[in-house]
């Protein structure tokens, strides 16, 4: 069976994915500017976050203003993190790789990277967590690059699901 291409989809449907894909886009943004306030984009704060300021040493009294003290995260509170985060994603990933698949003009081994790469990073990420938590601080090198690798691979498709749908023949 050969599937249909983006560009070749009527009107009204690449205007609903296009309007899907943008409003996801949105989310997720708002997502890494959440990661970005609660961890200040550093491998300390992303330790303080599950960890809490005062396990990192962190000096209470000595905090600036525009920055919050971190209370360090129960079993409880990172499993509601992770399990919703990780069914949320896993749809969002599917959902926004199923527009991707139908796209053009990557090779097949970039496109089915792209696809797979997200869901790889979902575990890590989130299993990250734990391991930041109840381990060690280091573990947020996982986090970081499973986060990185997973934001980037969500703007390859849908940056390229988007040019897809508007080319010109």
């Amino acid at each position: 069976m050969k599937l249909p291409r983006l560009h070749t989809l009527p009107r009204s449907l690449r205007v609903l994915l296009t309007a899907f894909l943008l409003s996801a886009a949105v989310g997720f943004i708002m997502g890494v500017l959440f990661v970005g306030h609660s961890t200040r984009l550093s491998l300390d704060g992303i330790a303080e976050r599950y960890r809490g300021s005062e396990a990192m040493g962190v000096d209470i009294d000595a905090l600036p203003p525009d920055r919050e003290m971190q209370y360090e995260k129960s079993e409880a509170e990172i499993l509601n993190i992770t399990h919703a985060h990780i069914l949320s994603l896993s749809l969002l990933f599917l959902a926004v790789g199923a527009i991707f698949a139908l796209s053009e003009g990557l090779p097949g081994w970039l496109r089915s990277f792209v696809l797979i790469e997200p869901f790889v990073s979902i575990v890590l990420t989130f299993g990250g967590m734990w391991f930041v938590r109840f381990h060690h601080p280091a573990w947020s090198v996982l986090m970081a690059v499973s986060g990185l690798a997973m934001t980037f691979s969500y703007a390859v498709m849908t940056v390229w699901s988007i040019r897809c749908l508007w080319r010109r023949n």
